[in-house]
């Protein structure tokens, strides 16, 4: 989560202002795991929105957390917490009697109604921090010296109320709650854009960076900050006149709405079939007799009709496993059916944001959103996709030609043509032959949610020495009762941070897995509130005004400071009958990276949340999650993640074995899909968009006939359910750009040995501990010993492209 004027981070939702914007990482599931990534940290508004908790006369934090806790629930072991079913009565172990707290003890979200109060909060105490900002120059040097902490103010202000807008709209129960989050989220984000638009707020930002006096005292931090906030003011059109800059703050409004709107497409159905009818219903074969039976009708003319839905896991299920070609094309049609309604909100989506970056001079939106990443334009993009996509090409080929030889032995016509409906089948099918399972348990047998999460806190003791103790859980903290609290611990700082885990899915709740920072790091002892009233003024009576968090001490480090607080959301299936949910490998794989999410909040620590945690580019904030997924690979690591739920036994070498070829079978094509997904984001944030006769649909046909190996279906538009083209907008080629660099990564500091301290402190020191603070290419020339890397230049770029064809047949 980055910010501008206060990046305001998110990732998953892509907020498209700017000071206020910034990148929140939801890594909605993960940057994008369509089929892989995750959001969810998208990105935000600038001015505020960065994740962080507040303290209020309304929105503050309640109370100061000692460093070194006695957690009350410490005696529950991991395994025992995430293992057993979670219950009103098992969280009374852990919950006091006491009156309810608010939602992440927050005392301003107790209610649907005192979480839109805290906006008033939020805002006021805004109003006040713009006024000082503006006045600075007035007041003298020493006063101008803190306008970039109170720029950093600004930002965590609105960030906390907005941050967990952001978690009750997408995990809450209660619709009440939703529509609240909604409303807050919307006027917050309306105001900041006027932020972003502010020429006072630039030219005072603009004053300091050019007083030599200041800058020259001015930490690389801090530094940083002002940079992020000062790009956002210029991607906001702040050299433009009033009436453009009004106009600026409509388009960006209008974009939030638009996002919304397709964002709710993409996850329900649309025109087309709801089901599709199969009879007689033995052209089903391949699904289970007893599912047949189940979906099997009797319709008017007395004929058996099987009725299948054609959402979700049953046209999946068709797909992979329909041995009738007429009935999976059947579902393929219908479940990618084009909705002109879902088309024309994506088609108003790409081109408002092209308007947006006609309107501050840039060529395309994609120019305006990759022009502070680590790639530096759409131009750099192209280039290192079209290596990827060079370098993949053989390997494709050699694997679709398995895939069409499998066809056309199976249907008998030597002249078959592999179509998109096919592809899911016949990966089943060859896989199945060349790849052979050992007998016994399977792999998810050694997964369940509490051995995996206790595996991970061993993983990341022996790292970082941090570790996992379950956490004590309040009435009203959590916004439902399977919600359950980890307390992050340091073996030398004590407690450095709180995740709360909501791993099940439920209906009305987002279901792909997501990051969010609600609260990052910050200094907080030097807030200076005190003199945010100025000398005669006055306020208005019975207004309240958002506090700052008080702080905590911490070990080694002078001041005071706010602990971050992150949600991790996935969509496990919930346990039952008392026994534990047991993850699939890609469960697995989906909380790893997550989890590479939250521990970079945790670990990142600055006196400015906009370069604490995950505040950092897109491109960059990817990188600790996606390594996660090497460690996952590695023997090393799984001896200690990986043990029988029933018997503790550990994970049999024969069968990580067979299931690492499994995995490894048709990764190109794999590989390909995401190549293919990241080009199809480009040229929807291209100036394509600024064609009258511009089609999303016709752009994304014209694209598989160019690079897919299966041709475009006519009446299909599987673009409207990409929901990561809001929250990811240009973004979405930062899955595969950190999949090449976390390759490298892997092979120069873990390979050798993935489990030892001085390899996780390495990562840690260059790397995790300064979130934005410090440009991501000095951290990844530091890391990987290369000042090559550290100038962030063409031949970085080219550096990096040559990795990605040096390894682009290589999986994680």
């Amino acid at each position: 989560m980055s910010a501008g004027l206060g990046r305001i981070l998110c990732r998953d939702a892509a907020r498209t202002g700017s000071i206020l914007n910034g990148a929140r990482r939801m890594t909605t599931t993960v940057i994008a795991r369509q089929s892989i990534p995750p959001t969810a940290n998208s990105t935000g508004p600038t001015i505020a929105h960065v994740s962080s908790h507040s303290k209020p006369a309304s929105g503050a934090a309640p109370h100061s957390i000692p460093p070194l806790p006695i957690a009350t629930a410490a005696t529950v072991s991991l395994r025992d917490l995430f293992d057993s079913p979670a219950t009103p009565v098992s969280r009374s172990r852990f919950g006091s009697a006491a009156a309810p707290e608010g939602l992440f003890l927050y005392p301003n979200l107790k209610t649907p109604d005192t979480f839109l109060e805290s906006v008033n909060a939020a805002i006021a105490r805004g109003h006040l921090l713009v006024e000082r900002i503006a006045n600075a120059p007035g007041q003298g040097p020493h006063e101008m010296r803190k306008v970039i902490k109170l720029f950093d103010r600004l930002s965590d202000v609105l960030c906390k109320v907005i941050d967990a807008a952001e978690v009750v709209r997408c995990l809450h129960p209660d619709p009440k709650w939703r529509q609240s989050a909604e409303t807050v989220y919307e006027e917050l984000f309306s105001w900041m854009n006027t932020l972003n638009t502010d020429p006072r707020l630039y030219g005072v930002l603009r004053q300091v960076l050019n007083t030599p006096s200041i800058e020259a005292e001015l930490s690389e931090a801090e530094r940083q900050v002002a940079l992020v906030f000062l790009r956002d003011f210029e991607k906001s059109g702040i050299h433009l006149s009033d009436a453009k800059r009004a106009q600026f703050v409509q388009l960006s409004d209008r974009i939030v709405g638009l996002g919304r709107d397709f964002m709710h497409h993409s996850a329900t159905p649309g025109s087309g079939p709801a089901h599709i009818l199969v009879s007689p219903p033995s052209r089903l074969q391949g699904l289970s007799p007893n599912y047949i039976q189940r979906i099997t009708k009797t319709n008017k003319h007395g004929e058996k009709v099987a009725v299948v839905p054609t959402l979700g896991w049953e046209s999946q299920m068709v797909l992979k496993h329909v041995d009738d070609e007429g009935v999976r094309r059947d579902m393929y049609v219908a479940s990618m059916a084009e909705d002109n309604v879902k088309v024309a909100v994506l088609d108003d989506l790409l081109k408002t944001r092209y308007s947006l970056a006609q309107l501050v001079g840039l060529p395309s939106y994609g120019h305006m959103f990759l022009g502070d990443k680590m790639v530096k334009s759409p131009e750099n993009v192209s280039a290192f996709l079209q290596t990827l996509h060079k370098s993949l090409e053989p390997e494709v080929e050699r694997e679709v030609l398995m895939l069409q030889k499998a066809k056309r032995i199976h249907t008998k016509d030597k002249d078959a043509i592999l179509q998109a409906w096919d592809r899911d089948f016949y990966v089943r099918m060859v896989s199945s032959k060349t790849n052979t399972m050992p007998h016994g348990d399977p792999i998810s047998a050694y997964f369940s949610v509490g051995t995996t999460l206790d595996g991970l806190s061993k993983l990341f003791s022996h790292l970082y020495g941090i570790k996992f103790v379950p956490g004590t859980v309040l009435p009203g903290e959590v916004w439902h009762d399977e919600v359950q609290k980890l307390d992050v611990v340091d073996e030398r700082e004590g407690l450095i941070g709180t995740i709360y885990c909501d791993f099940y899915g439920r209906q009305g709740k987002h279901l792909n897995a997501a990051h969010y920072t609600v609260r990052c790091s910050r200094r907080v002892d030097d807030d200076d509130e005190e003199h945010d009233i100025a000398e005669g003024m006055t306020l208005r009576e019975g207004i309240d005004l958002a506090m700052a968090d008080p702080g905590v001490s911490m070990i080694g480090k002078q001041g005071r400071y706010q602990l971050p607080l992150a949600v991790l959301s996935c969509g496990f299936s919930r346990p039952g009958g008392g026994k534990p949910t047991l993850l699939s490998w890609v469960e697995v794989e989906t909380l790893f990276h997550e989890m590479g999410h939250a521990m970079h909040s945790m670990i990142g620590r600055a006196d400015y949340h906009n370069v604490s945690g995950t505040r950092c580019p897109i491109d960059f904030v990817e990188i600790p999650s996606i390594l996660m997924e090497h460690f996952l690979a590695d023997p090393a690591v799984l001896g200690l993640v990986a043990a029988h739920h029933q018997t503790g036994a550990p994970l049999p070498a024969g069968l990580l074995m067979a299931h690492q070829a499994n995995r490894s079978t048709f990764q190109a094509i794999e590989r390909h899909s995401q190549m293919s997904m990241a080009m199809v984001d480009q040229l929807y944030y291209s100036t394509l968009v600024g064609d009258a006769a511009f089609s999303s649909t016709k752009t994304l046909e014209d694209l598989q006939r160019g690079t897919g190996f299966v041709p475009p279906v006519p009446g299909t538009a599987w673009q409207t359910s990409f929901g990561h083209l809001y929250g990811y907008g240009a973004g979405y080629y930062s899955y595969l750009f950190g999949r090449t660099v976390t390759g490298k990564i892997w092979d120069r500091v873990f390979r050798s040995s993935p489990t030892s301290r001085s390899a996780g402190e390495r990562l840690r020191e260059h790397v995790l501990r300064w979130g934005g603070g410090k440009d991501p290419w000095e951290c990844l020339g530091g890391l990987l010993e290369d000042e090559r890397l550290m100038q962030g230049d063409e031949e970085a770029m080219r550096m990096v492209g040559d990795w990605g064809a040096n390894d682009g047949n290589r999986g994680v």
